[in-house]
């Protein structure tokens, strides 16, 4: 919103939005491929919606005090990986996602025992029907 301080009258009360520029979408690129790997819905055999969880993250970025690092996914669902060990996600020796927690639409507490959460809660999660999920890496 333009102020009426601004030098030029003409503009005065007009509101201008904000674009990405290339080098933002880049970024949010990057982040999200950090976060969850390049492709993280994917379809199972059966054409169902799955979501791979494939994070590329140094153990740096973990807590000290916590050893978690946390993001908000599709921009309401807050994803929180636990790293006991605060290893990298990657290369070598990393840890890999080994169980993924969450409360269902209906209040269910479901666990994943793999890297991949499969449908129908895929599409929950897509549809930003859970709160938060919960990723233990080892």
């Amino acid at each position: 919103m333009v102020s009426s301080a601004f030098a030029d009258e003409s503009l005065h009360g007009n509101g201008f939005v904000a674009r990405l520029s290339g080098s933002t979408a880049e970024f949010l690129q990057i982040w999200l491929i950090m976060n969850l790997g390049k492709t993280p819905f994917i379809l199972n055999n059966n054409k169902e919606l799955n979501l791979k969880v494939s994070p590329i993250l140094p153990g740096w970025l973990f807590t000290k005090k916590d050893k978690a690092y946390s993001f908000n996914f599709l921009g309401k669902v807050r994803v929180i990986y636990h790293n006991p060990k605060r290893k990298d996600t990657f290369g070598r020796n990393a840890v890999k996602p080994k169980k993924i927690t969450f409360i269902d639409k209906d209040q269910n507490p479901v666990t994943i025992l793999q890297d991949t959460i499969p449908s129908p809660y895929a599409e929950q999660i897509r549809l930003r029907q859970t709160g938060h999920i919960d990723v233990y890496l080892d």
